[in-house]
């Protein structure tokens, strides 16, 4: 009786150390390319239009050449946040969106697979599906937690690290704590 309960409170404690954190940022090459580049040539044209002599009037290009340093900054800041563990999944897209916990008595079935995010859901970020009522959290990449909640929704995560989050989910598949799902086109 007394090892009974000493490997099931080691299996609760197990479980609760296990978890998975990620945090992902907007940090592709092409972007940190385009960005700083059109706002460099937009600021030369800028200086260039002043000195040319448009007698110290605020210029268009002033206007053009801060808004790509506002979307860059943007773009630095963006952070996608995900934790999962035993009780759940803990999400934030920084600064859209406050810190979001979704309960395993919510999901119905949870897993890991391989999505297309320009057909799927149109691109990267927060995203809503092109021809389902289906929504994804993703950065970069073409991995993610697919949840299928009991409400009939689904929500997808990316990740970058998809080996060590199918370790973590495999473990909670073997607890019971939530249901392994498997890819299906909706």
């Amino acid at each position: 009786m007394f090892v009974s309960n000493l490997f099931s409170i080691r299996s609760v404690l197990y479980l609760y150390d296990m978890q998975f954190k990620e945090t992902q940022q907007f940090r592709q090459w092409y972007i940190w390319l385009i960005l700083p580049s059109t706002a460099a040539l937009l600021m030369f044209d800028f200086v260039y239009s002043y000195k040319a002599g448009s007698g110290g009037k605020f210029s268009y290009t002033f206007a053009f050449s801060v808004i790509p340093i506002l979307i860059l900054l943007l773009f630095w800041l963006l952070r996608l946040d995900t934790t999962v563990d035993a009780n759940g999944v803990q999400y934030r897209f920084f600064p859209f969106t406050k810190t979001k916990r979704l309960p395993w008595s919510d999901v119905e079935t949870a897993y890991v697979r391989k999505y297309n995010p320009l057909t799927e859901y149109g691109g990267w970020g927060l995203r809503k599906g092109l021809r389902s009522k289906n929504y994804a959290y993703n950065v970069a990449g073409n991995m993610g937690l697919q949840l299928v909640l009991k409400n009939g929704k689904r929500f997808l995560l990316g990740t970058q690290r998809a080996d060590e989050l199918t370790a973590v989910m495999e473990e909670l598949y073997q607890s019971g704590v939530v249901a392994k799902g498997q890819y299906d086109k909706f």
